[in-house]
């Protein structure tokens, strides 16, 4: 297991500031952390780019901020990470073999596992991307459109960035084409607005508290805009070496200018066997 996680991983203690956990992630790119005792390394929980999103303004853990801080987003960015960690981590062992990782990960519907030894000290962290890229060669056969979602939950170009969180935390999303008119105009990911979240003109906002005027920034703003697509028709082996080289987690799906679906690591799985 541990020759395709990475490893070492990076970690973040319970006591860690919210506000540095998404600094973290936008310095390291990563879209997940688990939470390990400093001393022990033992896992004691585990963040995601969606649990941040959610506590900011996207979803039920807005609440707390509501209700234990008054709606004062600066205090709220300074509580430790583990207000809004997931406590029950699925993690996995450092002696498991990759075909139980894809299965854990389908079962439990996960982007990523800690990997754990016999102390449940971290000692990795394994997810979709790794897999995916792991196989990227090996993934062939199938078209686009066999393995795609067809119906693809979409932002419009009024969509702001207050919404796209909503949207992604309620549906479970990590990211959102923008269309105008069922053609693409960009894509936005939980990853940009953790970016968004930890750059410093935000941060100015949160300072004074006025995250909401903030977060009704249109999402297409922050967005990527020249996205990499892939017709239905074409090979699934080619949307994983596309993935792979660009470093990124979907394709949206294209046919004469219109978008027909949405092809991400997790689709691979579907034939993926280790």
């Amino acid at each position: 297991m541990l020759h395709v996680a990475k490893s070492p991983v990076v970690t973040m203690a319970p006591t860690t500031p919210i506000y540095d956990g998404i600094q973290k992630m936008t310095k390291e790119g990563f879209r997940r952390i688990p939470i390990a005792n400093p001393g022990t390394r033992t896992l004691e929980g585990i963040v995601t780019a969606i649990d941040i999103i959610n506590y900011l303004g996207g979803g039920k853990k807005f609440q707390i901020i509501q209700r234990k801080f008054g709606g004062n987003i600066f205090k709220a960015i300074n509580e430790p990470i583990k207000l809004i960690m997931i406590k029950k981590v699925v993690s996995i062992k450092t002696s498991a073999k990759i075909s139980e990782a894809i299965e854990l990960m389908k079962e439990k519907n996960l982007g990523g596992l800690p990997v754990v030894d016999d102390e449940n000290r971290v000692r990795a962290i394994i997810t979709e991307r790794d897999i995916a890229n792991m196989f990227a060669n090996r993934i062939s056969g199938v078209t686009v459109s066999q393995l795609m979602s067809k119906k693809v939950v979409t932002a419009l170009q009024k969509t702001t960035i207050f919404e796209a969180a909503k949207t992604m935390t309620t549906q479970g999303f990590r990211r959102l084409p923008i269309v105008l008119d069922d053609k693409l105009v960009g894509i936005i990911t939980a990853m940009d607005i953790i970016r968004f979240f930890g750059s410093g003109e935000v941060f100015k906002y949160l300072k004074s508290g006025t995250l909401i005027q903030v977060l009704n920034t249109l999402a297409l703003e922050i967005a990527t805009i020249e996205v990499a697509t892939i017709e239905p028709n074409a090979d699934v082996g080619q949307a994983a070496k596309i993935m792979q080289k660009k470093n990124i987690g979907a394709l949206p799906v294209v046919k004469n200018e219109k978008l027909v679906g949405i092809i991400t690591e997790r689709d691979f799985f579907k034939i993926i066997e280790a």
